[in-house]
C-alpha cells in the first residue's frame, strides 16, 4: 500500500490534485506494479507563510537564490 504525501502551498484547485493524484497512481501501477485501488495520495496544503525555505518565508526569496 503506497503512500504518498504532496506538500505545496494553498490554493490548488481539486481538478488540479485529481490530475497529479491520477498521474502519481498511474506511475506506481505502471512502474511499481502497485494495485490502483492501494494507493494513497494525500495532499497537504500549507499556507505561504508557514512554509520557510533557508530561513526565510516561502513568499520571501532566501538570500543567494
Amino acid at each position: 500500500m503506497p503512500v504518498v504525501r504532496v506538500s505545496f502551498y494553498s490554493g490548488r484547485t481539486m481538478e488540479t490534485k485529481r490530475q497529479i493524484a491520477e498521474a502519481i497512481t498511474e506511475a506506481l501501477v505502471t512502474i511499481g506494479g502497485s494495485k490502483r485501488d492501494a494507493v494513497n495520495v494525500i495532499f497537504e496544503n500549507v499556507a505561504r507563510e508557514d512554509w520557510i525555505i533557508g530561513g526565510a518565508p516561502g513568499e520571501a526569496k532566501p538570500p543567494g537564490r
